[in-house]
């Protein structure tokens, strides 16, 4: 029987308009009234979250930046795991002398402190996906973070570690060279406080070691007493991989990377097709019956 559905939202939640799928959306929802608990575990920030969750009118629990901020359904925070100020300025150095671009993510959302480059990472991450978007297209997508106010633009990442208010939970970066990136992740991987990860071929994503995925809905199944064979998780990249070493259903896009779907119980339709409806109605008909 399944209790617990934690699914990823880029790739795997949301379609290739960044929105949840009028399928998926109806799909979670049966499940919630079945008594299953729903939660999105994203990398994103609890903000950039939860808009696309507001849109479809989802209310559920995220585990938002790779595990390191859960909150309920009301926003309110379960528990976090930050970066300390000490290491976020270790971590930038290393992305400095391997002149990789980054963007820094806290308690006061997520940040850049160069509004083209990260106009452009996002055009990069489109294309890498596979998109038929023209160029236009891909831009107001990536304008659209600035916008919507998923991302800001500040002068310094400095003036933000000068913060005391300011906790730091992630540092995304990207680079489409690839000596560049993996002497970057070579370097951070030193690091045995921090977790290294991935959700797309050009980035990486650098949080508390304790900040992941599969942590976080372990630790949610285990308050609510509910047993890890009772979990099935959803997804379809590099930061999705903690989350399907501790679930029994393990359930990969059509779109996953290759290791996902080789770590996976059942590979499901792509994004762009609902292959999470599809996830959640098959498994459910299967095993709560």
């Amino acid at each position: 029987m399944i209790k617990l559905i934690a699914t990823d939202m880029d790739g795997t939640l949301l379609g290739d308009e960044r929105e949840v799928t009028i399928e998926n959306a109806k799909a979670v929802k049966e499940a919630q009234t079945q008594g299953v608990t729903v939660i999105v575990a994203t990398g994103r920030d609890e903000l950039e979250a939860r808009l696309p969750l507001k849109q479809a009118d989802i209310s559920c629990p995220v585990i938002s930046v790779n595990g390191a901020v859960t909150c309920n359904e009301h926003g309110e925070v379960l528990s976090s795991f930050p970066l300390s100020k000490q290491k976020a300025r270790a971590i930038f150095d290393i992305l400095v002398s391997e002149n990789v671009y980054f963007e820094l993510y806290t308690n006061k959302g997520a940040f850049t402190n160069h509004y083209e480059l990260g106009i452009q990472t996002v055009i990069d991450v489109l294309i890498s996906a596979g998109t038929d978007d023209s160029m236009d297209k891909m831009r107001l997508i990536a304008e659209e973070r600035y916008t919507s106010g998923a991302i800001q633009l500040v002068d310094s990442y400095e003036s933000l570690l000068g913060d005391d208010d300011v906790i730091v939970t992630k540092i995304l970066a990207f680079s489409q060279n690839e000596m560049n990136r993996e002497r970057a992740r070579q370097k951070l991987r030193e690091h045995e406080d921090l977790a290294i990860s991935a959700s797309a071929a050009d980035n990486i994503e650098i949080t508390h070691v304790q900040a992941q995925k599969g942590l976080a809905v372990k630790a949610w199944a285990t308050q609510h007493g509910i047993d890890m064979n009772e979990v099935m998780v959803i997804g379809d990249s590099f930061n999705d991989i903690s989350m399907f070493e501790i679930a029994k259903y393990r359930i990969a896009m059509g779109n996953a990377e290759p290791e996902i779907k080789d770590l996976s119980s059942f590979i499901t339709k792509r994004n762009d097709e609902d292959g999470v409806a599809l996830a959640i109605r098959k498994m459910l008909a299967e095993t709560n019956q």
